[in-house]
């Protein structure tokens, strides 16, 4: 490169200087010629770089709670993620870019690329309703996809899917979404336009597969095909209660990848939009979580190289766009708690116990941040700033909605030692969820703060917190441009970024094209992504400088963190063997006790009592 860089200077040089032009010229032309083949050069051969830049097939893999260092810190051990990266366009500061960074939602969002306030309103796993004083249908239940619920709803917003968009241009294309145990993941990512949706469940003593897309079933072959399910094991050999991973570890997202390569063998689908759940499953539970998301990732790699090799088979390898990205992050919160009893308490207390419609939503696990939706939104803005006043511990700042006349705004109660530049950012993020549906009072928790619920579940996410917005995103495939990118990119960006690889014009919605993962860009999609990385850019670093200050002020003893009595963390393991041991020493007390009252019995046969 050096010696490259010589023979310009020189050439450069040798341009008379009296041409005015001609030189000015020369030099442009030059400059383009030398940086022209340095850039051949310096680009290895890629499947992108024969044939055209359009791609004619996608395949989307959301790791589901992937965080981008369970990559980057095993790289080596994973040469087909690696292969990809090398030939790929990696993002280092992709993150959610909504608000509730939870798995329906944000395949939700990935599926459309519209926030949730634009998409159906799927802030949550549910949410109040003020209309009715009720709780909505939850897209935690089967039922919800079962009974076409969750697919109308999708329907009804009028949002552009990305399964829609694709049979615009491929009529005939086959669209498929599945996943493991979260049906919850593939229905809303698949919606109301994917030909095909499938999931796991247990099934006669078996892992198998079955159908969640009602009038549009998955095909037989599929289904019954006896390579694509499990016998159900006694064991999972992991750390992670059997409950929640009804398989040995790794074999549950095993089944989701050989499901695509079936598929692509028989059916060749246009797009596979694919969830593996089990490293949310990990990241939740495990308590050796490093050593058994390294697990999950190495047996990942070797199911990917599989679906590649049978991509290759079928001569369409070339044509393929690959992405791999998450729906959200994770953080590991031992010890870190907001009291949400607190809180509920002081809203009774002051409102009444009737007051509430829902906190949180999705079951009692506390996420990282606090979703309360009031029976009555007139006290919204009073009830907040009263919750901020009380200092809670682990509190960083607090939202409530407003709505006037049909417009939904979300205005800051407090923020706790917050820059403008994360009040920005709060405030951007929480626009996301600004319509009916959206939460009345939100309460964002500090780095690695989660609500209280579920102690013995280590892992968290769902706020705005860095750790669990962060997620991974790799593009490789025809026309991508290799390197690594600091654009904010966000889920909402990817539907419209596939599109576009796809030919496919890009309908409006809230995400951009991602123009920098092109070899021939747009102009109207670089320019827009330039205005996007000005207003991003500013929130992702404010989320990330919260995010170390909180860490450090940690690692200090600066935070302050009450922790109630009942959140005193003891894992299920231990859980049982404490059980286990207090029943041994009750059984060998009743034994004892018998043996001493047949003893006394036995040593007093033919006592007199004398006075």
């Amino acid at each position: 490169m050096g010696s490259v860089r010589g023979k310009i200077r020189l050439l450069w040089g040798r341009l008379p200087a009296d041409k005015g032009v001609l030189k000015e010229t020369m030099k442009k032309l030059l400059l383009t010629l030398v940086l022209g083949s340095l850039t051949l050069g310096a680009r290895p051969a890629t499947a992108s770089a024969a044939g055209s830049s359009t791609a004619k097939y996608v395949c989307l893999i959301v790791l589901d709670g992937g965080k981008p260092e369970y990559i980057t810190s095993r790289l080596n051990q994973l040469p087909n993620v690696k292969k990809l990266m090398q030939h790929g366009r990696w993002y280092n500061n992709a993150f959610v870019g909504s608000l509730m960074s939870i798995t329906p939602p944000d395949h939700l969002v990935i599926g459309t690329g519209s926030f949730p306030k634009n998409d159906g309103g799927v802030v949550n796993w549910d949410w109040g309703l003020h209309s009715t004083g009720k709780i909505s249908p939850t897209f935690q239940a089967i039922e919800s996809y079962t009974d076409n619920y969750a697919y109308k709803l999708i329907k009804s917003s009028g949002t552009p899917t990305l399964a829609g968009m694709i049979h615009k241009k491929y009529p005939k294309g086959i669209v498929m979404a599945g996943s493991g145990a979260h049906f919850h993941a593939a229905g809303p990512m698949g919606g109301p336009d994917a030909n095909w949706i499938f999931a796991y469940q247990r099934s006669n003593g078996y892992w198998a597969p079955f159908t969640i897309s009602p009038g549009r079933p998955v095909p037989k072959s599929l289904l019954n095909d006896p390579s694509l399910r499990e016998k159900m094991p006694s064991s999972n050999d992991s750390t992670v209660p059997f409950t929640y991973d009804p398989l040995v570890l790794g074999h549950q997202d095993s089944l989701v990848m050989k499901f695509a390569t079936r598929s692509l063998q028989k059916y060749r689908p246009r797009a596979m939009l694919l969830n593996l759940a089990e490293v949310d499953t990990v990241g939740h539970w495990s308590m050796k979580w490093k050593q058994e998301e390294g697990r999950l990732y190495k047996a990942f790699d070797q199911n990917l190289g599989q679906l590649i090799a049978a991509y290759k088979k079928a001569g369409i390898y070339n044509q393929t766009l690959f992405v791999i990205t998450a729906d959200h992050g994770m953080i590991q919160s031992k010890n870190r708690v907001l009291d949400r009893e607190a809180v509920v308490n002081q809203i009774k207390s002051t409102l009444g116990h009737k007051s509430i419609i829902l906190t949180n939503g999705g079951g009692s696990a506390g996420p990282t941040m606090t979703s309360i939706w009031l029976k009555d939104p007139a006290n919204n803005e009073r009830m907040a700033r009263a919750i901020f006043a009380k200092k809670y511990d682990n509190v960083s700042a607090i939202y409530y909605a407003t709505n006037t006349d049909g417009h939904y705004q979300y205005k800051m109660a407090g923020c706790t030692s917050c820059s403008p530049a994360l009040v920005n950012a709060y405030n951007y993020l929480m626009s996301t969820d600004a319509g009916p549906t959206g939460e009345d009072i939100a309460i964002l928790l500090r780095e690695n703060a989660r609500n209280s619920g579920m102690p013995e579940m280590p892992g968290r996410h769902g706020g705005a917190d860095w750790g669990s917005q962060h997620v991974t995103l790799l593009l490789s495939g025809p026309g991508v441009q290799d390197g690594t990118s600091n654009h904010p990119a966000r889920l909402t960006d990817l539907a419209p970024t596939i599109e576009r690889f796809m030919g496919i014009s890009p309908d409006a919605r809230d995400g951009i094209v991602l123009a920098d993962a092109f070899q021939s860009p747009d102009p109207a999609d670089v320019s827009a992504q330039n205005a996007s990385d000005t207003t991003l850019t500013p929130i992702v670093t404010a989320l990330q400088a919260r995010a170390a200050g909180d860490i450090r002020l940690e690692a200090a003893g600066k935070l302050a963190n009450f922790v109630p009595s009942d959140e005193v963390i003891i894992h299920w393991k231990r859980r049982w063997a404490v059980t286990i041991a207090g029943a041994v020493v009750l059984v060998g007390t009743v034994i004892f006790l018998a043996w001493a009252v047949a003893e006394v019995r036995r040593q007093g046969t033919g006592l007199k009592w004398t006075a």
